[in-house]
């Protein structure tokens, strides 16, 4: 059973939006040459969201969430935007225990 969006841990939200901010300001190849390196942090932010909200996310489920959010914000969206989608396309996804 998928989880409502909203109840993914908040910290996933703030660690994304972290992650987000190191985007906003760079040069298109700059970000690029820096993807790397934001999914790293964004993995980092999402294990340890989870971790504090002591949930069990599955097999992919932090790949995925950051890989969405990149490329959402790649694509031009707002930091906002791109958290909310990813977090409702996550939560459709995938099973939090």
């Amino acid at each position: 059973m998928a989880i409502p969006a909203r109840s993914l841990p908040g910290m996933a939200a703030l660690a994304l939006g972290a992650v987000g901010s190191l985007l906003v300001g760079a040069a298109p190849a700059q970000a690029a040459i820096d993807s790397d390196r934001v999914m790293g942090l964004c993995l980092a932010g999402f294990n340890a969201a989870m971790a504090a909200a002591r949930k069990t996310a599955p097999p992919g489920m932090g790949d995925f969430t950051c890989k969405c959010f990149l490329e959402q914000v790649s694509n031009n969206a707002s930091l906002d935007q791109a958290r909310e989608t990813c977090r409702t396309r996550a939560a459709a996804q995938f099973t939090v225990k």
